[in-house]
């Protein structure tokens, strides 16, 4: 599987993950924080990604330094330690 497929499968879990957290985020270009993420959901975020990814698939520092779900994405494609889910979260 090409890298720019496994980034968008990862793009698809974040925007799908976001929005189980009740954050208005519909593309791969919305940010985080801009789209009501606060410190409480991005820990649920790094505690989920930790789960389908591997241990510190999203360290925090990444993500407050970082916040598009693209750059999120990338962070854990570059750190992830288990492959990508097909869909879902």
């Amino acid at each position: 599987m090409s890298e720019i497929a496994n980034d968008q499968r990862v793009e698809t879990w974040l925007i799908g993950v976001c929005q189980e957290l009740g954050l208005k985020v519909t593309t791969a270009e919305d940010d985080f924080f801009a789209a009501g993420g606060t410190s409480l959901s991005a820990v649920k975020l790094i505690d989920r990604a930790e789960e389908v990814f591997g241990e510190d698939a999203l360290p925090p520092d990444d993500l407050f330094a970082e916040s598009s779900i693209r750059a999120v994405a990338s962070v854990i494609q570059r750190n992830q330690s288990r492959p990508a889910p097909l869909t879902g979260s």
